[in-house]
């Protein structure tokens, strides 16, 4: 009776010297970042940098590991981040930089990768210039008024900085402002390269353009059909349309007034640049 209790003995402390496997799920042991697109992936590819523009922010998955997490930028200053309450991690620019995101799980673990704000891109590409005036009613001119008054109009047209084919991108380096280059479209003409600012209000969006020391306002805006342009139709204009438009008033106001001897504070001409803006990224 003594053996056999001892042998029991043995293989109870047998038994307990070997391995423990725990039964765990593999994704608690996976734990790492990746990114959101358009179409994902099964499983999601782990990422060990990313980027965001300095005009927006980003948001990042977590895979595996234990709830709650933690979000910390080394330097505050170029981002901000922190965990949502899908547990998605929401990242904020401050200004262009590289620094790094550590994320941390409740039991520890940290992952640790490379973080970069980078420049903001917008770009505005013109298929056609179109002018208008207002305060002139048309029904009282001659035929002879209105020839005078579409030479006006062509001359306005002629003469803009951009032509079809031409456009204006935007490079950020801080949120609303950067530096822009103009192609203008003409033949062999140089880049025109300068600087910006941009605000918003409920008219449109306004970038105020500085090119060797003049500036410009340009309102970008939803079109709205002109009434001296009936040649333009929503087909023309394209699936997303915008218009650029530019107030020229001050520079042909004394072509229309010398014409028509009107009232030159109720005259308003402006320059209609028609074409594609892509979106802020």
């Amino acid at each position: 009776m003594k053996a056999k209790t001892t042998k029991l003995c043995l293989l109870f402390i047998l038994l307990c010297s070997l391995p423990v496997f725990y039964s765990c799920s593999d994704e608690a042991d996976d734990f790492y970042l990746f990114e959101y697109w358009e179409v994902m992936l099964d499983p999601e590819p782990p990422i060990s940098e990313t980027s965001l523009s300095i005009t927006g922010g980003t948001k990042l998955g977590i895979k595996g590991g234990v709830a709650p997490y933690t979000a910390e930028i080394a330097d505050g200053q170029i981002a901000t981040a922190y965990v949502d309450e899908n547990n998605d991690i929401q990242i904020s620019s401050i200004k262009l930089g590289s620094t790094s995101l550590m994320v941390k799980d409740a039991d520890g673990r940290i992952i640790k990768i490379g973080l970069k704000v980078v420049n903001g891109k917008q770009s505005f590409s013109v298929n056609s210039v179109e002018a208008k005036i207002t305060g002139i009613d048309e029904s009282l001119l001659d035929e002879q008024q209105k020839e005078k008054l579409e030479a006006v109009i062509k001359k306005i047209k002629e003469e803009a900085g951009i032509q079809a084919t031409g456009g204006i991108a935007f490079s950020y380096d801080q949120k609303s402002s950067g530096k822009v280059t103009i192609v203008t479209g003409k033949e062999n003409a140089p880049k025109i390269e300068g600087s910006f600012s941009r605000s918003t209000s409920e008219s449109g969006t306004t970038f105020q353009i500085t090119i060797n020391g003049k500036e410009y306002d340009c309102k970008f805006k939803l079109p709205e059909r002109p009434d001296t342009s009936k040649s333009i139709t929503t087909r023309d204009l394209g699936p997303i349309p915008y218009w650029l438009v530019e107030d020229v008033t001050e520079d042909y106001k004394s072509d229309v007034t010398d014409l028509f001897g009107i009232n030159a504070t109720s005259l308003k001409i402006e320059r209609i640049y028609i074409g594609s803006f892509t979106p802020l990224r």
